[in-house]
């Protein structure tokens, strides 16, 4: 009986020293990944992945050399570190006409800068001339004179900046949305004959459609919509006649002589359009 007990703690000991082998050999192994992971994330960060290439997609009048000095980014810089997001921010602040910068990590040692060239869509008018702006209210140039050809004119903002670079602000925040909304839809619409929009009041915004017709579109609500709308309505109506247009409800439109405006007198054929 002293035998098997004897046996039995030998075989008790035994066992708990192989437990503490293998915990020691765990903890022996993940101390050595952890290492080895730091020493390879402090090559990558020091001795790898250093900028060798820095390629430029460039649609702008800016140079390759100006886009790269206004990223910050250097050769030998290293891609780990590096953040692309301020780099394309420092870009789209330097050049006024850098609508959509992107600044890309190509593993292992290349730096991808694409910058897309903004688009006018509007002339903002101002006491001392018009505001260039692209699709997304940044102003691409001040212009002393006259407005630039074929782009819309837009009164009634009232821009409390309109510095180069900069994206406009208004005297009134409601009005930035406002005129958001209204260079989108024009843009989206792609009507020429647009050509100038007066929103000094909010609640019913003017759209002049060539030199015949004045339509009145209510608020900015469904803009695209409202564009379309009229533009579809004016197919119909005698060029050689002017046009007051009136947004009635959400799918209708008044339409009246300019010449009987005054009197809103209605003819057959002014009758309010309706939604096909």
């Amino acid at each position: 009986m002293r035998d098997v007990v004897k046996e039995s703690v030998k075989r008790h000991q035994s066992s708990k020293r192989q437990r503490r082998r293998k915990r020691r050999h765990r903890a022996y192994f993940a101390l050595v990944i952890l290492l080895v992971l730091g020493i390879g994330l402090a090559l990558s960060m020091t001795l790898f992945f250093n900028v060798t290439d820095i390629v430029v997609n460039n649609e702008t009048d800016a140079s390759e050399e100006e886009i790269v000095a206004l990223s910050g980014i250097a050769y030998k810089d290293n891609l780990v570190r590096l953040d692309t997001k301020s780099a394309a921010q420092r870009i789209t602040a330097g050049i006024a006409y850098a609508e959509n910068v992107r600044v890309e990590k190509k593993y292992p040692s290349t730096i991808e800068i694409t910058v897309e060239k903004a688009k006018p869509v509007a002339n903002i008018s101002q006491s001392y001339g018009y505001l260039l702006v692209s699709g997304s209210n940044r102003v691409l140039e001040e212009l002393k004179g006259d407005p630039m050809p074929d782009l819309i004119v837009i009164t009634g903002y009232n821009p409390a900046q309109g510095t180069i670079g900069m994206y406009l602000q208004s005297e009134d925040e409601k009005r930035d949305n406002v005129l958001k909304t209204l260079t989108a839809a024009v843009e989206e619409c792609n009507n020429r004959d647009i050509k100038s929009i007066d929103m000094t009041d909010q609640s019913s915004i003017i759209v002049q459609f060539g030199d015949n017709v004045e339509f009145h579109m209510g608020t900015s609500n469904d803009a695209v919509y409202k564009l379309r709308f009229a533009a579809k309505t004016i197919e119909r109506l005698n060029p050689n006649k002017k046009y007051l247009l009136t947004m009635i409800g959400n799918n209708q439109i008044s339409v009246i002589t300019q010449d009987s405006a005054w009197n809103r007198q209605e003819t057959a054929a002014d009758e309010p359009s309706r939604i096909p």
